[in-house]
């Protein structure tokens, strides 16, 4: 019999995304078309290294989260990323796991691979799960 069990990586990408939706953020798992409104969330890439033993898997998830706003909102991304992060830190459970932080980070760019300049914030976030 086969376990139809969500990975743990899974998990945790669903729970950062569910609540960035909950802070009201229009929030993307790929980057949307330049027509989209900004600011927007898009949780992007995840590194993951994990262990499984007999009974139960451990490990850590790197996940990115990309914040982008005109050059003109640069306020309302910081404020954004300062968002995710407090809540980044509130989560403990998914579905099946404890979740705990291990790291945060966060950087604000310049970003001009449009025509338009944007501010691109990137929230960098470790999880250990078991």
């Amino acid at each position: 019999m086969v376990l139809s069990l969500s990975s743990p990586q899974q998990q945790i990408y669903d729970r950062v995304f569910s609540e960035s939706l909950n802070l009201n953020y229009h929030t993307y798992d790929y980057l949307p078309a330049s027509d989209a409104q900004l600011p927007f969330v898009f949780i992007g890439e995840q590194f993951d290294q994990d262990t499984a033993n007999k009974s139960t898997v451990t490990g850590n998830v790197q996940q990115t989260i990309h914040v982008y706003g005109s050059k003109r909102q640069r306020k309302e991304v910081s404020t954004m990323i300062n968002n995710l992060k407090f809540t980044m830190r509130k989560i403990r459970k998914t579905d099946n796991f404890n979740v705990i932080v291990r790291g945060l980070d966060n950087q604000m760019l310049i970003d001009n691979s449009t025509p338009s300049t944007l501010w691109h914030g990137i929230v960098e976030v470790e999880f250990k799960f078991n």
